[in-house]
């Protein structure tokens, strides 16, 4: 195996992934890691790892050694805005939203145009918590009181339990 296979297995990877089968993008960076590995590369490439557990996650759910995988990646080589971004979608299916957009603004702070990174943050939902979880966000009540809580500068408003 050549590192020209490593690369050829990314692409196909890349391709499954962008098509939806999760399983199929998997094996193919799983062979690009172990092409790597034969061929005693000193300083694997870390886009390999990271997207081998994007496509795990995405495949079969939150596995502690994909989200592991995506954390290694973006650690070590952590000027990759596409590993902090896939790093921040494996959080956000993992449901750790607040690392999630930790990931993103990271990314971001490296390259502020970056489509992928730029696109998430558009669609993520950062607000608080309502105030009155039983009225609706746009009730008159909650708007007034998110006001409140908002020129007091507070992190969190205080939460009221429901009937």
């Amino acid at each position: 195996m050549t590192i020209l296979d490593a690369e050829r297995n990314f692409r196909e990877g890349l391709i499954a992934l962008a098509e939806a089968r999760h399983d199929d993008a998997s094996a193919c960076f799983e062979r690009a890691m172990r092409s790597e590995r034969a061929r005693r590369v000193r300083d694997p490439k870390m886009r390999y790892l990271s997207y081998y557990g994007l496509s795990v996650v995405l495949g079969q759910g939150p596995i502690r050694e994909a989200i592991r995988a995506c954390e290694v990646a973006a650690r070590r080589d952590f000027f990759n805005p596409d590993l902090l971004l896939n790093l921040g979608k494996v959080y956000m299916i993992a449901g750790r939203s607040s690392q999630a957009l930790a990931a993103f603004e990271r990314g971001l702070d490296i390259d502020s145009k970056h489509a992928g990174l730029c696109a998430v943050m558009l669609r993520t939902d950062r607000r608080r918590v309502k105030p009155l979880p039983w009225f609706d966000r746009d009730h008159p009540v909650n708007y007034w009181l998110g006001k409140i809580r908002s020129s007091r500068g507070r992190s969190r408003g205080p939460v009221i339990a429901g009937p």
